[in-house]
């Protein structure tokens, strides 16, 4: 008999580099490149000392931001995943009403007229059998 080999491993994401996964290393990329960014659009501020203390702490907060967010697990799942359930909990109404719809108008006598037809053929026939 053949052995039968089955995949393992299956909910695992490997690692990359650093011990680390591609998502991980995608989001720390991506908080790096934020940051650089507000640093060079930040230069307008000024040669002066309080110019670059803001630089540092705007750079500072998005790189942090970013490695909470690649980083941190909540319940086993990222944190970029619940953020798509906390956006889906405040865009879906809260309270939901409901409307019966009304139906087209439509003579009520024909509704009637072909349920007491139905009923008048039944018992016809169940009268024509005794």
């Amino acid at each position: 008999m053949q052995k039968e080999e089955f995949p393992t491993f299956l909910n695992e994401q490997p690692t990359i580099m650093f011990g680390r996964t591609m998502r991980e290393l995608l989001v720390i990329a991506i908080g790096c490149t934020l940051a650089f960014m507000s640093w060079q659009n930040l230069a307008g501020l000024g040669p002066g000392g309080g110019a670059v203390v803001i630089k540092i702490i705007a750079a500072a907060l998005l790189i942090i931001a970013s490695l909470i967010v690649a980083l941190v697990k909540v319940a086993g799942r990222p944190l970029e995943d619940w953020a798509f359930v906390l956006a889906f909990y405040f865009l879906t109404p809260k309270v939901y009403i409901y409307m019966q719809q009304q139906e087209k108008d439509e003579p009520d006598v024909d509704d009637g007229s072909q349920v007491v037809q139905r009923q008048s053929n039944t018992q016809s026939a169940l009268n024509e059998d005794y």
